[in-house]
């Protein structure tokens, strides 16, 4: 009997949606090796296209932008999505200004012959199911999961599977029109490499040469280090204890320059500065209290390992939702913009380590009652393509693309059935 092939897609926008495509992918292979196949793709960069490329680009400034500046997402993103309809606005977009990405992304998707597109964000989630329209003539379901703990209006309401990672979430995407017989309510999802870290301390700071009885601290913004980064690592070497402050720049060559530079000039600050760290967790594991921006899945990965979360900035609407979730409903940590009074608090912890005590069993409670989502989501999508019939293969169908082949070209030039005019509403 032939394999389900499932392509998963990843988009770089900021990290989470990375961190969260894989921790499915490896659910699927875990739970459902014998039934199947994983194809993973970066939709905009594996065919090194350059139009694709710039796209994905944009998809990063758009980000960086958020992180420099909130304005940016508060007034001039989320405020068009309330002057016009939400997921008409979204087809419009790609309709008319992105139908180029729109064809060519849909054509590397159908060149895998999917029986499924799986994805973590809302652009190739829309292309995928846009792919699906008579006219692009794609024979697959589309599922996504939504890394944030909310919905805003352009994760397009049409898949076959939506998966929602806590109550609020879900009924807000219901009352925006999800249908609920498509939708799931699951939990977050955990990365397979996160979840066999051990949560020991001491042999995480051995692991990366680190003072063993120090307080420490890690300090990141995004893989772009916005936000407030810069300002509240210059307030915290000041404070005058003995402590461990790892730094992680990210992609951020300037940064990165900045911090590296001072490393072995601090009397009192055991200074380390790092750029992107694929196994970023383990500093989190390792440190008393992780300082970041409201990003969903770096604070999950932090609460995962039992180190509670000081936020310090919030991008967006969604950063606002995701430091209300975690900060003031569940308690895994705190919120200061102010750089004074956070190094205030810093010093309340090395002088007392029993003030961080009950985040830490917070982080704990909110582990244990609302993680496992890979299982239920990989458990969901078998069943949904269970329901749909056997496997292409099997249907007589001969597979055009895998994990393991050449990627199909993204097209430059539109078939004849692509030059239809594109369904706009």
């Amino acid at each position: 009997m032939g394999k389900y092939k499932v392509l998963v897609t990843y988009v770089e926008a900021g990290m989470g949606h990375i961190i969260s495509a894989e921790a499915v992918a490896n659910a699927l292979e875990k739970y459902y090796p014998d039934e199947v196949e994983v194809i993973r793709c970066n939709i905009f960069t594996d065919t090194n296209d350059k139009l694709l490329i710039k796209y994905q680009q944009f998809l990063i400034d758009e980000v960086k932008k958020s992180n420099k500046h909130p304005f940016h997402m508060f007034y001039l993103k989320l405020l068009r999505m309330r002057l016009f309809p939400r997921l008409s606005s979204l087809i419009f977009a790609h309709a008319t200004i992105f139908l180029k990405e729109k064809k060519k992304v849909i054509a590397i998707m159908k060149g895998f012959d999917p029986d499924m597109v799986f994805n973590t964000h809302f652009v190739p989630l829309h292309f995928a199911i846009e792919a699906q329209k008579k006219h692009y003539g794609g024979h697959f379901l589309t599922a996504v999961y939504n890394p944030d703990p909310n919905v805003h209006g352009w994760w397009d309401r049409r898949g076959d599977l939506s998966v929602f990672n806590n109550q609020g979430a879900y009924v807000e995407a219901v009352k925006n029109g999800f249908k609920p017989e498509n939708c799931l309510l699951s939990r977050f999802v955990i990365r397979e490499k996160v979840r066999a870290t051990p949560k020991d301390k001491l042999a995480l700071r051995r692991k990366h040469y680190l003072p063993e009885n120090q307080f420490t601290i890690t300090l990141a913004s995004s893989a772009y280090a916005g936000g407030h980064l810069r300002a509240f690592a210059e307030r915290i070497m000041k404070i005058n204890r003995r402590f461990t402050l790892l730094i992680i720049a990210g992609s951020n060559d300037e940064v990165y320059e900045e911090m590296n530079a001072k490393v072995g000039t601090l009397e009192n600050v055991n200074l380390q500065v790092y750029r992107f760290v694929p196994d970023a967790h383990e500093l989190y594991g390792a440190s008393d209290i992780f300082i970041t921006k409201a990003g969903p899945n770096a604070i999950l990965d932090s609460v995962y390992m039992d180190t509670p979360v000081m936020t310090n900035f919030c991008a967006s609407i969604i950063e606002q939702v995701t430091k209300a979730y975690y900060i003031d409903e569940h308690k895994t940590g705190v919120h200061f913009t102010d750089k004074d009074e956070a190094a205030d608090f810093l010093l309340r912890c090395m002088d007392n380590p029993a003030v961080l005590e009950p985040y830490v069993e917070n982080c704990r409670a909110f582990i244990r009652d609302h993680t496992g989502g890979e299982k239920e989501i990989a458990d969901a999508i078998v069943e949904k393509l269970r329901k749909n019939g056997p496997p292409k293969a099997d249907a007589g169908q001969t597979p055009t693309g895998s994990g393991e082949e050449k990627l199909p070209a993204a097209k430059d030039e539109p078939t004849e059935k692509e030059k239809e005019p594109a369904v706009v509403g």
